[in-house]
């Protein structure tokens, strides 16, 4: 999972000092573009991470940095980088695992660096949700996490409709609105789940499309849409 490949990483920094993504990527076996990418995530959840560009530059973590990351559970580095989408958390059943882990983020940083990223909280409320929204049944969601981390099938009921069986690849929070990107005979898809009435996971498999890349494939295909009109 993401999260895990983002906790190896801490700790190669912590250990290695300054590696470039070439060297991060060999170690962590992605590709360069993922530990940018990665990089990018880190620093927007508040981790002390930079990249210096040009001869001598690589990535590395600011001087003292230092937290006990091997004493996260499970949960809490699932949850890393829920810490700033209470909502999102609850809805998986992460909301405590979430807490948890930014407390243990703050505690790492520097004192200057967690008065300011405290501080946030102070001017700064996040709703993925929005007044329009309607949340998906409690616990829904982590189980259709789950299936999609087993890569296996789910049975969904929508509205008043028959279950239908789905092949989840990606869960997407659009402006309020649950998308699910499920991987049909042609490809794959988007399915609105904001009217989820059940979820049953099943025993069956699929392969996962090698070197598929969620938010590149959800950004072209809602480039491919229509405009919308005034």
């Amino acid at each position: 999972m993401r999260a895990g490949r983002l906790v190896d990483m801490l700790l190669t920094l912590q250990r290695r000092g300054r590696l470039t993504a070439a060297e991060l990527a060999a170690e962590l076996e992605v590709s360069p573009r993922t530990i940018l990418r990665d990089v990018d995530a880190l620093s927007s959840a508040g981790v002390p991470i930079y990249a210096v560009q040009g001869v001598g530059g690589g990535i590395e973590l600011v001087d003292r940095f230092r937290t006990q990351l091997t004493a996260f559970t499970a949960d809490e580095a699932a949850a890393l980088f829920l810490a700033g989408q209470p909502l999102v958390a609850q809805q998986l059943g992460l909301g405590a695992a979430a807490g948890a882990a930014r407390r243990k983020l703050l505690d790492a940083l520097p004192d200057a660096l967690r008065g300011s990223a405290e501080a946030i909280d102070g001017w700064f409320v996040h709703d993925p949700l929005g007044r329009g929204a309607t949340p998906l049944p409690y616990g829904e969601l982590r189980r259709l996490a789950k299936a999609i981390e087993r890569t296996v099938e789910v049975e969904i009921s929508l509205a008043d409709q028959p279950p239908m069986a789905m092949r989840p690849l990606v869960v997407v929070l659009e402006a309020g609105s649950w998308q699910l990107i499920v991987l049909s005979d042609a490809g794959p898809e988007i399915v609105c789940i904001d009217s989820l009435r059940g979820l049953r996971i099943t025993r069956t498999a699929f392969t996962r499309p090698a070197g598929f890349d969620p938010g590149r494939w959800w950004h072209e295909a809602r480039a491919a849409l229509p405009a919308e009109g005034p």
